[in-house]
């Protein structure tokens, strides 16, 4: 198999390449403003809450299950050209998102969008780390991540300006003028790299199967709290996902060039890393579930407010993302990911702490807390998964960290919803209460999901620590 050096041309300076990647990464995460503009594109379309959840579904489903496909293609067609086309359909997505006629158009421009967005998680970190000397990749893994943070924690705060000031449109089409900027930018200072002239052709079947797989699971998963874990729908697509699963399993174990060489995870420490990005995420999502309706609706704030409270956890991470990227560079992951996974523990706590007359000062510290814990591990867990695969494969490594964020975000929504109305319900049978939407019901039930993730968080922090006894793995790039 002949392959091609796949470092990208001198004429792309490591600074430009860092900031394309990490305004890319901005782009993609300022999605946080559409969550804000639900109840306009309900009425909109007149359609019913329960509806809403398929602007999330739709999207989240089509790049996460693309990501490690497109990770691939990446690496054999070249990162900059990913990153272009991702750019240009993302813009293309926006443009038709903020003028779809009607919702079933506007679903599809949401999947349009998965698709541009899983072009560009693919392409943008692989990017960063492969025009970034390895004594300085943490640190610019830490830059890339704290861009991402900056734009989930500014999307609410644009998304509730433009839904007041022009309408629920606006939170799509403010983002079509960088989208193209930053395409253009990318097509006319890269010089593309050529496509590689591998032996074997880019493995379709691979990429599909496995696309089905985690599509299939995610949107079980997704679906399986409102309509039954038994339900013939969730059944059905849960043991076609798990047929997706066993086909790509045995067609990787036999083809030359594989997605995903499954050879990796029989690394334990890179398995650990990957866990652990799962259940940091998952362990932390509760806090964009409840935590809202916590400031609202128990401490009494208007929605401005909240939400300008609701930002201290991504602004946190995005402060610590840098420093936690360089000091991995010399001190190591292992350690400072257990420190970050120690540090979210003690903040999701300090959550499970708080009642209805709890200070606004203990509120900010907690979520303070829980985003210098996030930002501590993100950059140097991201840095040792990426550091463990070889060069030619950044593409799927990237992706990787990225599909792992997805499946933790999914997995903490799904768990953290159901133990919250089985600990409501309980408590609202142990107070007598007439009904569960009591307000004495939801502060007991709020602090039983938040303890339950502090434990997730504190496995994470064991499992961490556990690596740290295990075998040196040598970093590749």
């Amino acid at each position: 198999m002949e392959l091609i050096d796949t470092t990208p041309p001198r004429t792309l300076t490591p600074r430009l390449v860092l900031l394309l990647a990490s305004l890319s990464a901005l782009l993609s995460s300022l999605d946080s403003s559409v969550n804000i503009a639900f109840p306009a594109i309900a009425a909109a379309f007149s359609l019913d809450v329960p509806s809403m959840q398929w602007i999330v579904i739709s999207y989240v489903l089509t790049y996460a299950s693309l990501l490690l496909g497109c990770g691939r293609l990446a690496d054999l067609w070249g990162h900059q050209r990913l990153l272009t086309w991702g750019l240009v359909l993302s813009a293309l997505a926006f443009l038709l998102c903020g003028i779809a006629p009607t919702f079933s158009l506007f679903l599809a421009a949401r999947v349009l969008q998965g698709v541009g967005i899983a072009l560009v998680l693919a392409a943008a970190p692989a990017l960063v780390t492969l025009t970034t000397p390895a004594e300085t990749r943490g640190q610019a893994l830490g830059i890339f991540q704290m861009s991402a943070a900056v734009g989930f924690a500014l999307g609410p705060l644009l998304g509730g300006i433009l839904v007041d000031t022009f309408g629920w449109r606006a939170v799509y089409l403010f983002r079509l003028l960088p989208a193209i900027l930053l395409a253009a930018l990318a097509f006319s200072r890269i010089a593309l790299q050529p496509i590689r002239q591998d032996s074997q052709p880019f493995d379709w079947i691979g990429a599909m199967t496995l696309a089905g797989s985690v599509a299939g699971f995610l949107l079980a998963i997704s679906r399986g709290r409102d309509l039954g874990w038994l339900s013939p729908l969730v059944v059905t697509v849960f043991i076609g996902a798990a047929l997706c699963l066993v086909v790509f399993l045995l067609f990787e174990a036999r083809t030359p060039a594989p997605v995903v060489d499954l050879k990796l995870f029989r690394r334990p420490a890179f398995v650990v890393a990957n866990v652990l990005n799962v259940l940091a995420n998952c362990s932390m999502f509760a806090i964009w579930l409840l935590v809202p309706y916590y400031i609202v609706n128990g401490l009494g704030y208007t929605a401005k407010s909240g939400g300008l409270l609701l930002t201290m956890s991504p602004a946190a991470t995005a402060l610590v993302a840098p420093l936690a990227g360089k000091l991995s560079d010399r001190l190591g992951t292992a350690r400072l990911s257990s420190l970050g996974l120690g540090v979210e523990a003690l903040g999701l706590w300090s959550i499970a702490q708080l009642d209805a007359n709890s200070h606004t000062l203990m509120v900010v510290v907690a979520l303070g807390l829980v985003g210098i814990g996030l930002g501590l591990f993100q950059a140097p867990n991201m840095n040792f998964v990426m550091g463990a695969i070889p060069r030619e494969q950044q593409g799927v490594a990237g992706s990787m960290t990225q599909m792992m964020r997805t499946l933790g975000v999914v997995l903490g929504v799904t768990g953290a919803s159901m133990m919250f109305a089985s600990r409501r319900a309980f408590h609202a049978e142990q107070l007598r209460l007439p009904t569960l939407d009591n307000a004495q019901s939801f502060i007991p039930a709020f602090q039983d999901v938040f303890l339950l993730a502090a434990f997730v968080c504190a496995i994470a922090v064991v499992l961490s620590l556990l690596r740290l006894k295990s075998p040196r793995v040598v970093t590749i790039i």
